[in-house]
């Protein structure tokens, strides 16, 4: 996110993804192992069950995973959009942005009227089913505008822009909004007039080149 705000080629930091999502794998194979000791040693909380390492009840959680598997699918990284579907296996049926976001990488998407976070993500989801395309594009806008007000509740960066310490180091790696443009791409909404700053319109832009080209970052 860092580098995407520094402006590094698209092309460039495409390739990286699949390392993240690694690492994303990993800690949650980590998490599984404590999970299963953890219950192990507390027989009374029943066996042991999968759950993946996000939280989709806590706010950083799941924003931070909306925008992961948002930059997945705006990268057209198919092997790692899928390999993230199966880590939050245990989040499906539970939230309708999530399962929008997926629909077109499993058989079995599933139609939810609600969202985990309602402020601000229910009017993401309203987008989806808005009578026609101006109607979408101006609750996508109207999201846009709630974004960075209710990202309050994300304390890790939120205004660390203005925490900058006299050694020049700031809480701040740029703000983004990638599951908007994952969803502006995913539904092909016209996003002609959008212009706000945390809407990631190259990455969108870039999504939608190659698959007018037909190519991926990975399959």
């Amino acid at each position: 996110m860092l580098d995407y705000t520094a402006g590094v080629p698209i092309e460039e930091l495409a390739p990286r993804l699949s390392g993240i999502v690694d690492r994303f794998s990993q800690w949650n194979e980590v998490d599984q192992q404590h999970q299963q000791e953890t219950l192990s040693q507390y027989p009374e909380y029943g066996p042991y069950k999968y759950r993946a390492a996000t939280n989709f009840g806590d706010f950083s959680d799941y924003a931070d995973t909306l925008q992961l598997l948002g930059i997945a699918i705006l990268l057209r990284d198919q092997r790692s959009v899928r390999r993230l579907i199966r880590i939050l296996r245990s989040h499906r049926g539970q939230d309708g942005l999530f399962e929008q976001l997926i629909g077109a990488y499993v058989d079995d998407a599933m139609e939810l009227d609600t969202c985990m976070f309602a402020k601000p993500y229910a009017t993401l989801l309203q987008a989806v089913h808005a009578d026609d395309e101006p109607a979408a594009r101006m609750l996508i806008e109207k999201y846009l505008q709630q974004w960075y007000p209710a990202m309050k509740q994300h304390p890790r960066w939120h205004d660390g822009h203005l925490r900058i310490s006299e050694e020049g180091y700031a809480p701040y790696y740029g703000y983004w909004a990638f599951e908007a443009g994952a969803m502006v791409f995913v539904f092909d909404v016209d996003d002609d007039g959008i212009n706000h700053m945390v809407y990631p319109r190259d990455l969108v832009d870039y999504a939608r080149k190659l698959r007018a080209e037909n190519r991926h970052t990975s399959t």
